[in-house]
């Protein structure tokens, strides 16, 4: 693998000034090193490329120089003296009408691959004939003319995949995916000792803030370390990718780091770590920079006072005060749904702070809490664990207040005709603007009348979650004052057999300021956060037509990945996917106008869970929360 790894201090020659700005020819490596840059659109890690442009008035083919050269609109303007507003630019040149004046796209070089491949815009509307005419004038004039491939990167395309490889040879999503070697997960920099790590759990106890590990296998929980390189790939919704982003600490995967001679070199040394998009640094030094600074105290908020279970269509932004983030953003997407075409889960309740509260004072785990949070700074990790599981035990072995139980079984009745029901951890310490807390507490089920998972056996194991040690542990690292910390539940009817079940981000993380929402979709309930090994989710960008009147009238999906589960097909329809895009819209725009960001709205994320269910696989969305990248 040809890896950009530096061990010492680099001196960049930036020579952008005297290189062509375009040529007219591809005669030689050098020729394409020396017009290629990073592509606009990040969505892999290890690919320069070459924006091209067909002037089909004038029968000519420009290479051009990503350095001089953004986007394709500044060179037809500058050098081909195509003086028109950028919205006409695009919706005349993306099209397939008569108007056309370019063929746009670009010449992409994948690494891991050691391959090039034409690559079009997933908007553009570009006809087989012209794919087919404008490939063959790429291949001509250049040097590997043998060995060019077009890159089927949008649901349109891949309709017409038959047709397409009777003319010229293809290259998948897929295919690029399974043998990159290299994902940027977390692109940040920091100084620390680097530590090779061959079992996370037995080594923990060892490990400081100032050390950059390396970890063989993706951890249940982020060590409070100064930055991380994982063997694994990451989805971009993953646990250690979420909690990455928060920390803001470096994180990238890289396959090959445990048979990499240069990195394992450097076992104990001090080293700066940065993060890109295509690669990462690792820069030996002769000593630390400040890398870790303590945050502030922070107080949570709380409210014991509402004693009985509240119904959903009751919740709103200021109901977090008792009974936790998850549960209030559930009652705002529950009043978004009432306008909107998408559902929430049915059969949903909460059950506030108060009874949690009630619970850890009555069986005595509040006696245990209060002795840890008084004694934590002096106590061993060994020790921490200790008092953690018997907090834990205490929760789940008392019984629960029969009226509790005897309320819930009522509520549960009266609500519908849903007997398995989901029990959902909602805390005042997760899903806030700066912690997530993704996948620091359980959510359980619970089946109304059963003896092997009965509703009370859930309910406590969800209120015990609160106090594991990934938890606890993470809470420390960001200082918040852990006797503030209350567990209210989310109930609501479970779902054992959806059709496909994913998660969105309403933002494209691949290219700031541009419109567009990341999901990772997978088929049935198999997560696509934290898959088993060799598990590959849908991974690609959609693009509500409710955003901008260039898309109005368009279904575009830029494809990333694609299961390997599905035979080689997105779990979801290409209409399915565009009306989650549209209702994705319909959140964001909500949250975004209700004032929680300063961001501007493409900047602006939310990280939202959804299912489709049923027959008719219906849309579901089940879960909403602030990105916090």
């Amino acid at each position: 693998m040809k890896f950009k790894l530096f061990f010492s201090i680099i001196i960049l020659c930036h020579f952008s000034s005297f290189s062509q700005r375009y040529l007219f020819a591809l005669s030689t490596v050098d020729d394409f090193n020396q017009l290629s840059g990073l592509p606009l659109n990040a969505k892999y890690g290890q690919v320069s490329a070459v924006k091209i442009v067909y002037d089909l008035k004038f029968e000519e083919l420009y290479f051009i120089g990503s350095d001089h050269y953004k986007y394709h609109h500044e060179f037809c303007r500058d050098v081909l003296n195509y003086r028109v507003d950028l919205a006409y630019y695009n919706e005349v040149n993306y099209s397939n009408t008569d108007k056309k004046r370019f063929l746009l796209a670009n010449i992409n070089f994948y690494e891991s691959l050691d391959i090039y491949a034409l690559e079009l815009s997933p908007v553009d509307l570009m006809t087989d004939d012209e794919i087919e005419f404008l490939y063959k004038n790429v291949a001509e004039r250049s040097f590997f003319v043998d060995s060019l491939y077009f890159l089927v990167n949008s649901t349109r395309l891949m309709k017409n995949k038959d047709e397409l490889s009777e003319k010229i040879p293809l290259l998948f999503p897929d295919e690029i995916y399974k043998n990159l070697n290299y994902q940027g997960v977390a692109n940040y920099e920091n100084y620390g000792i680097l530590k090779i790590v061959y079992d996370l759990d037995k080594e923990l106890n060892s490990l400081t803030p100032k050390d950059i590990i390396i970890i063989n296998h993706t951890p249940l929980y982020l060590p409070n370390v100064a930055g991380i390189i994982v063997s694994e790939f990451q989805t971009p919704l993953s646990h250690l990718t979420i909690l990455g982003q928060n920390r803001k600490i470096p994180i990238c995967a890289y396959k090959d780091v445990y048979s990499d001679e240069k990195i394992l070199s450097l076992n104990n040394e001090k080293v700066k770590f940065t993060v890109m998009s295509d690669t990462f640094k690792l820069i030996k030094v002769d000593k630390l920079e400040q890398n870790t600074i303590k945050n502030k105290p922070i107080k949570l908020k709380y409210d014991l006072s509402v004693d009985s279970l509240v119904n959903i269509s009751d919740l709103g932004k200021k109901s977090d005060i008792f009974c936790g983030n998850k549960a209030s953003n559930f009652g705002i997407l529950y009043q978004i749904s009432q306008n909107a075409d998408f559902k929430t889960p049915e059969s949903a309740f909460v059950i506030p702070f108060y009874f949690y509260s009630e619970h850890v004072k009555n069986c005595g785990a509040q006696i245990l809490i209060d002795n840890l949070l008084e004694n934590k700074n002096n106590l061993s990790p060994d020790s921490v664990k200790f008092y953690l599981d018997k907090i834990q035990k205490k929760i789940k072995k008392a019984n629960i207040d029969t009226n509790l139980i005897s309320s819930i079984t009522s509520k549960i009745q009266t609500l519908g005709n849903f007997t398995r029901l989901r029990f959902r951890s909602s805390t005042n310490a997760e899903d806030a603007k700066g912690f997530s807390g993704a996948g620091l507490y359980d959510s359980k089920t619970g089946i109304l009348f059963s003896s092997e998972k009965s509703i009370d056996d859930a309910i406590k194991k969800v209120w015990a979650s609160l106090w594991s040690y990934q938890a606890f542990m993470e809470r420390e690292y960001y200082n918040i004052d852990q006797s503030d910390v209350y567990m209210g539940i989310l109930v609501h009817r479970a779902f054992p057999s959806e059709s496909v079940n994913g998660v969105a981000i309403t933002k494209n993380p691949y290219r700031r300021r541009s419109y567009g929402f990341l999901v990772n979709a997978q088929i049935g309930n198999i997560s696509v956060v934290s898959p088993d090994d060799g598990i590959v989710s849908d991974q690609f960008v959609c693009y509500p037509n409710t955003d901008s009147d260039f898309y109005e009238n368009r279904q575009t999906v830029d494809i990333i990945t694609i299961s390997n589960l599905n035979n080689g097909e997105l779990v979801m329809s290409e209409e399915e996917i565009q009306h989650l895009a549209n209702q994705l819209a319909v959140i964001k725009k909500y949250f975004f106008n209700h004032g929680y960001t300063s961001k501007t709205y493409t900047d602006f994320g939310l990280d939202i869970e959804f299912k489709l269910d049923g027959p008719d696989r219906q849309l579901y969305i089940k879960q909403v929360r602030l990105y916090n990248d």
